[in-house]
């Protein structure tokens, strides 16, 4: 009796020592989400696909690589591109245009955006598991003083201990709200950049 008494209050301070790590980590968590709706709303202002000047780019590139005026070719690249990923993309994709192996630097040079757009993602992926996890563990970690409290009939300790559970659920959810709704939007905005370097690799092989 004495073993699973001891077991039982190892495990109650473990946990209780937990609150205030969880507490920060949503704190941050949530200065996290802020930052991230400004960077996203900044994002969103400044893309634009023009899809018509990126094929007739690709098809004046194509031209002039085949006329082997290579600096006029990669003129025309630099200027098709719209969003940050494929002007980036195009600029890398300029450096191979004289390469024989092009077609397999080409295609080295998309798997490296793809990983990219990953890594880019990866943040709000964490977020969106993370962010109601955090928030479950300030949840339940303040029942149990609550209900001690409870017991002693000690309300001001029940009350303040369910402020604190109802608090982080709110922090956690909402956090992962957030990083769910750029996700989703971001991944959609990425696939169709990916899309489009696809098709630039496709015209100029």
């Amino acid at each position: 009796m004495d073993a699973s008494s001891g077991i039982i209050e190892a495990m109650f301070m473990i946990s209780n020592s937990l609150l205030y790590p969880v507490i920060i980590i949503l704190l941050g968590l949530v200065v996290w989400s802020l930052i991230s709706i400004g960077q996203f709303l900044s994002e969103y202002a400044s893309r634009s696909r023009d899809i018509t000047k990126l094929k007739a780019g690709c098809r004046d590139a194509k031209k002039y690589m085949q006329m082997q005026d290579y600096k006029k070719a990669a003129e025309i690249l630099k200027t098709s591109g719209s969003n940050d990923f494929l002007r980036n993309f195009l600029n890398d994709l300029i450096e191979s245009l004289k390469e024989s192996k092009f077609a397999v630097d080409a295609e080295k040079l998309l798997q490296d955006y793809e990983l990219k757009i990953t890594k880019e993602l990866e943040r709000a992926r964490l977020v969106v598991k993370l962010g109601p996890m955090f928030g479950l563990m300030g949840t339940l970690i303040p029942l149990g003083p609550a209900l001690m409290g409870l017991t002693a009939g000690n309300i001001q300790q029940l009350a303040t201990n369910l402020v604190v559970a109802f608090s982080t659920t709110v922090l956690g959810l909402l956090t992962g709200g957030i990083a769910y709704a750029i996700l989703l939007v971001k991944k959609r905005w990425y696939t169709q950049d990916l899309s489009d370097m696809e098709y630039v690799v496709e015209v100029l092989r």
